[in-house]
């Protein structure tokens, strides 16, 4: 069938997906929502609050590893020679097929975070444990902030940086925050797209070659990064080697702004070229 869309036909193709959806992730998509209560019972048994940064981390892990599992244990017979066979002779165009396959996959670790949230949010509400307010902050800027409270809190350290320490504290992160925001989504797009790549490349051992893939594309993102800044004489402060001890504010965050922007470039590339070879090797996939 050719590169169509038919809605009603699309829309039976997202039924029999989230019918498989259900059946083969529900229980896993229950439980990676549900990983910061084993937080709580920890404040809950040694009696110590929980940094938010740490609820938001677990928050994040299972939001990735939701990206990493559900192509392989939802859609992992697609390019398998028996089932894979029935996916291919499916009355729907290869388009559709695409669209679900990413819909689902692309949908799963944004539910999976607002989930966890969600599951976080009510753990607050309760009188015991150490969850003692919200997780009001998802942003970078927001979540130092907290972080720099909460760690002299904890420590019974009035944290002071100084009037100019603190300055240059707001400044760095009112740069650095908005650009780390826009390269988490893209990132989260990105590695979407790695997994869903790799579960059509791979008949075997999906996820860890996935990861292997993963690894190598870090590895290519440092090199052009350091060529970069290697030819704007940059690159010793991207190892911390700086004649001062205590590098100017402005070169600091010149080097983070010029960071930040060479990973966007980079990750928007690949993230486009990711999703152009998952549907050409959706289309030309061989049994």
């Amino acid at each position: 069938m050719n590169n169509t869309f038919n809605f009603n036909r699309f829309g039976r193709l997202l039924a029999m997906d989230g019918r498989k959806y259900v059946r083969n992730f529900g229980l896993i998509f229950a439980i990676l929502c549900s990983l910061n209560i084993v937080l709580w019972i920890l404040t809950l048994v040694f009696g110590f609050p929980m940094m938010t940064i740490f609820r938001w981390l677990i928050c994040y892990l299972g939001m990735f590893l939701a990206t990493m599992l559900v192509p392989s244990k939802v859609f992992g017979d697609i390019n398998l020679p028996s089932e894979g066979v029935r996916f291919a002779m499916l009355p729907v165009s290869n388009l559709e097929k695409y669209l679900s396959y990413a819909l689902f996959c692309l949908a799963t670790p944004v539910l999976v975070l607002l989930g966890s949230w969600g599951i976080d949010s009510l753990l607050t509400l309760l009188p015991i444990g150490g969850f003692d307010h919200y997780i009001k902050h998802w942003g970078f800027l927001g979540l130092m902030q907290d972080f720099v409270k909460e760690l002299g809190a904890a420590s019974d350290v009035d944290v002071n940086m100084g009037e100019a320490g603190f300055e240059d504290f707001q400044k760095f992160t009112s740069m650095f925050g908005p650009a780390y925001n826009i390269n988490f989504i893209i990132g989260i797009v990105l590695n979407v797209g790695l997994f869903m790549l790799g579960n059509l490349l791979f008949k075997t051992h999906k996820i860890g070659k996935t990861l292997g893939l993963m690894i190598l594309f870090s590895y290519v993102t440092s090199m052009i990064m350091q060529i970069f800044f290697a030819s704007t004489g940059l690159l010793p402060m991207m190892y911390g080697i700086t004649p001062d001890a205590q590098p100017d504010i402005n070169m600091v965050t010149d080097f983070v702004s010029r960071s930040m922007l060479i990973v966007l470039i980079i990750n928007c590339v690949f993230t486009i070229g990711l999703y152009i070879g998952v549907f050409f090797k959706l289309k030309t996939q061989k049994y």
